[in-house]
């Protein structure tokens, strides 16, 4: 499997080939529905969004085009479907130095999309993003995915060996990269946040280790590579049913339901949306301290809303549920005590809950 994003000599002939793609084209139909979008429920967008497609791909040729275009769409998806969106942190950083960030995640492709538009607001370059195998599975997503800057990180294989050597793939690609003073972005583990607790995994940090582990301990990679951890908070997480749903009854993963999550948290609310970029970690770490110091990071740029507030109250009867300043609160839980099941309704506001109980309780 090619891990690599595309280059610019591939960009037209790729794009030709997705506007003939029928399954983007069915997949669209479904998703550009009144129904389905608030983003894009006009009469016959999908037919439009095809005819701009067309259109607009004449005038692409190369992976800055292609991600102007992006840019476009997310100022439209922020002004559409996040009350007001901030970021703050990247001050402290050199635009002449390349950067590891290390993100809580809790959006397929949001998480990564909002520090570009952060990055790019403030002249940076856009970063190269770290995404799961699961994620091209659908060969037109993995597509586009590669015309954004993004890479494969690839954990599955028929032996040991062939694991060991796409995840050092993997991390060859990262610190080329990094060495050539760019950005990388990487979730800090595999797939979202499962209850709302943002904990770093240290096998991603030894994958990132994994190229240069002949050359320097783990103990220096804080002097090798600028990591840095990123928070990102949403007042309201757009797919909170769908992860109740999946945590309570554990229904088998469907091959689209990934993709089918993507454009979901894109175009569904999310109320106030902050990103803080952290600053780069310094010192000797083993890889459970590494990973320690990225949550601690992570937890204090962490920042809480209403929601994460309400709920904290909610399940520890602490406080009144009447205050004036949760009524907006009060009012989207409510939705879910008369559509879900206790089960998940439970989930819901634990998962709304732990960031609160983490910041101002650990």
């Amino acid at each position: 499997m090619r891990i690599e994003p595309y280059l610019n000599n591939e960009v037209q002939q790729v794009l030709n080939e997705l506007v003939k793609n029928e399954e983007l084209t069915k997949f669209l139909d479904t998703f550009l529905s009144a129904t389905n979008s608030k983003f894009l429920s006009l009469p016959g967008s999908t037919f439009l969004a095809k005819q701009i497609f067309k259109s607009k791909i004449k005038d692409i040729h190369t992976i800055e085009d292609f991600q102007d275009q992006i840019a476009l769409v997310l100022d439209s998806v922020i002004n559409k479907t996040i009350s007001k969106f901030t970021f703050s942190g990247l001050d402290s950083l050199n635009p002449d130095e390349g950067y590891l960030f290390i993100g809580n995640h809790r959006d397929i492709t949001l998480d990564s999309a909002l520090c570009n538009y952060a990055l790019r607001s403030v002249g940076f370059p856009t970063t190269y993003n770290a995404i799961g195998d699961n994620l091209v599975s659908i060969n037109w997503m993995g597509d586009l995915l590669r015309l954004n800057k993004s890479f494969v990180i690839t954990r599955s294989g028929n032996n040991k060996k062939q694991i060991y050597l796409n995840l050092l793939k993997a991390s060859n690609f990262i610190r080329k990269k990094i060495k050539g003073n760019n950005l990388i972005w990487i979730a800090q583990q595999q797939g979202r946040s499962k209850d709302g607790s943002d904990v770093t995994d240290p096998t991603v940090l030894k994958m990132i280790h994994m190229s240069m582990r002949k050359e320097i301990k783990f103990d220096n990679l804080t002097s090798e590579i600028n990591i840095v951890p990123c928070s990102i908070s949403y007042q309201y997480d757009p797919l909170i049913k769908e992860k109740a749903t999946k945590a309570i009854k554990g229904n088998k993963k469907e091959s689209h339901e990934d993709v089918e999550h993507i454009f979901k948290g894109i175009m569904q609310n999310k109320g106030n949306v902050h990103l803080e970029i952290c600053k780069p970690l310094k010192g000797s770490y083993s890889p459970d301290n590494l990973a320690r110091e990225i949550d601690i990071s992570i937890k204090n740029a962490y920042k809480l809303w209403d929601t994460n507030e309400y709920a904290h109250k909610f399940l520890s009867n602490d406080g009144d549920l009447e205050n004036a300043n949760l009524s907006t609160a009060k009012k989207y839980f409510d939705n879910f005590l008369s559509e879900m099941t206790n089960d998940e309704v439970e989930y819901i506001m634990k998962f709304y809950a732990n960031p609160y109980k983490k910041k101002l309780h650990e």
